[in-house]
């Protein structure tokens, strides 16, 4: 099963996320943060419509899905950086680091 390892980046945290989960292969980065009770922005619920679940990818790229159409699309409209991706969207088949400006 694959680990997602969530990651709140900076010294300046007094208390750090650092939380380790596994999932079921293939499912959203969106989904193991919210089954897990880690906090993620959304007002869509994950619907692709809003793209405030950005997250960085920090390690693991190549263990994600590639972008279909409706991320692409928010990906353009958001000012998505080339390590960022709509986590409603991406679907994990390794293991893979993330974090965001969320936490």
């Amino acid at each position: 099963m694959p680990k997602v390892s969530f990651i709140l980046s900076g010294t300046e945290v007094e208390h750090p996320l650092r939380k380790e989960v596994e999932i079921k292969k293939g499912e959203t980065l969106f989904k193991a943060a919210r089954v897990n009770s880690i906090p993620l922005g959304s007002s869509c619920r994950g619907d692709c419509i809003c793209g405030w679940c950005k997250v960085e990818i920090l390690e693991g790229t190549q263990n994600l899905s590639e972008p279909g159409d409706c991320e692409r699309r928010l990906m353009l409209s958001g000012d998505y950086q080339e390590n960022e991706r709509v986590a409603c969207r991406t679907r994990v088949f390794g293991d893979v680091s993330i974090t965001t400006g969320y936490w």
